[in-house]
């Protein structure tokens, strides 16, 4: 079986959908490019589009060291000063594809104002489901919440 995941970040009005690698420990995460993309049926649809045909790349494990001077590839993309800023207005949003499935999973925030996936939001699809039906899911979602509508740069 053959996993792929997607990744969508949403602040200020905007997508942010990165590239997916894959370390060897199996763990993804996110790498250039971050195509930033109107909250749009179409904009969205070709963005993951995009990533998708991007396949996963492979990279070697992170040292402690490397993995602590990385620069976060969509905090640059979305020019947000840190992660706490970005997760106290925005929203993250994964889908993975399995033979089987198509799961969306939709975050929400913990008692301590970090992003963590929503159980009662998760939603699965049969695996041959269109990416547009997928993709409206997460856009209801969006539309459903006042706080990731654009708003002024602060």
């Amino acid at each position: 079986m053959q996993l792929r995941v997607v990744s969508i970040f949403v602040w200020r009005g905007r997508a942010y959908v990165p590239v997916q690698a894959q370390y060897e420990s199996g763990i993804f995460t996110s790498v250039e490019p971050v195509l930033s993309v109107d909250l749009t049926l179409g904009e969205l649809t070709s963005a993951v589009g995009t990533v998708l045909a991007a396949g996963h790349p492979h990279l070697p494990n992170p040292t402690r060291d490397e993995a602590q001077k990385r620069n976060d590839p969509v905090l640059m993309a979305a020019k947000a000063s840190t992660l706490k800023k970005m997760m106290s207005a925005g929203a993250s949003y994964g889908i993975a594809w399995t033979n089987k499935e198509v799961r969306v999973d939709m975050s929400r925030l913990d008692k301590k104002g970090r992003w963590e996936f929503d159980p009662a939001k998760v939603r699965v699809f049969p695996s041959d489901t269109p990416l547009e039906e997928v993709l409206a899911v997460i856009l209801e979602d969006i539309r459903s919440r006042p706080e990731l509508q654009a708003t002024e740069k602060a």
